[in-house]
């Protein structure tokens, strides 16, 4: 049996269906096999590539609810797609690289951009849910920016509604001493500009998450960015904005803070 070789890359290796629909896809066409040998051979290579496929990616096309199974026709190996009641895009892992090459995408039945002002009237009945997978920026180019803004802005305000407070070390200048009293200080430069009552302290003060609320703030200020570029989609975007606004005023008392790679991580 031939080893399976890596493949060409395509401008397009999203798989693309409607929720609730049945779809046909040449398991030729797309792994890309059409120039590759014989017919028959490349029927076999697809046949292996797909088995392959459907048992790597089976359970991450569970998480929406998509099944693919294979079908010959005698002429070509035929990749059947069958979705079921979710949307949303993830990226499919490549039975000859093991990377997520590949994405599948489920469209909603009707345009997003009448689902957009119906869900404004009506609300959310399930907010969206980011997957923990790997990004596959083909397949989230499908998916409006305001959907993602939505799910965003909707999690960042569970956020701050249970933010704890904390006890942060705080060192200001005072008029009565509180903690720690820098003495040196307060006589070098207090003192020498008659400025009794200009005491510096160091204590420990409750007060919110500084550094999480300044990444929030960032945060909901880059989604406002982009959604100022969606206000064509329909009076919903504004009022996505009014929420992002909102939600800036929460936090507009602290400095943007951008968190690193490493706070993310944990």
């Amino acid at each position: 049996m031939a080893p399976l070789v890596a493949l060409p890359r395509a401008n397009d290796v999203c798989l693309e269906v409607e929720d609730h629909s049945f779809s046909r896809r040449s398991a030729v066409d797309f792994f890309q096999l059409r120039k590759l040998g014989d017919p028959q051979t490349l029927t076999d290579r697809a046949a292996r590539l797909t088995e392959q496929f459907v048992a790597q990616n089976r359970s991450l096309m569970a998480l929406l609810d998509v099944r693919i199974d294979r079908d010959y026709d005698g002429n070509d190996l035929h990749l059947l797609i069958q979705a079921g009641g979710a949307v949303g895009a993830i990226p499919l892992i490549s039975p000859t690289t093991a990377r997520p090459d590949y994405g599948l995408v489920v469209q909603p039945r009707f345009p997003w951009a009448g689902i957009g002002p119906m869900l404004a009237e009506m609300g959310w009945r399930i907010s969206p849910i980011p997957l923990h997978l790997p990004l596959l920026r083909r397949s989230e180019r499908r998916v409006p920016v305001w959907v993602l803004s939505f799910m965003i802005l909707a999690r960042l305000k569970l956020l701050l509604d249970s933010l704890d407070r904390r006890f942060e070390l705080t060192t200001e200048i005072r008029q009565a001493p509180r903690g720690t009293v820098h003495w040196t200080e307060y006589a070098t430069r207090s003192l020498g500009h008659a400025k009794f009552l200009s005491i510096p302290c160091s204590f420990s003060d409750l007060r919110d998450d500084r550094l999480l609320k300044g990444a929030v703030r960032h945060t909901v200020e880059r989604q406002l960015r982009a959604l100022e570029t969606q206000k064509e989609h329909g009076a919903f975007v504004h009022r996505l904005i009014e929420f992002g606004q909102q939600l800036l005023r929460r936090v507009q008392t602290v400095p943007t803070y951008i968190p690193s790679s490493t706070m993310l991580a944990g």
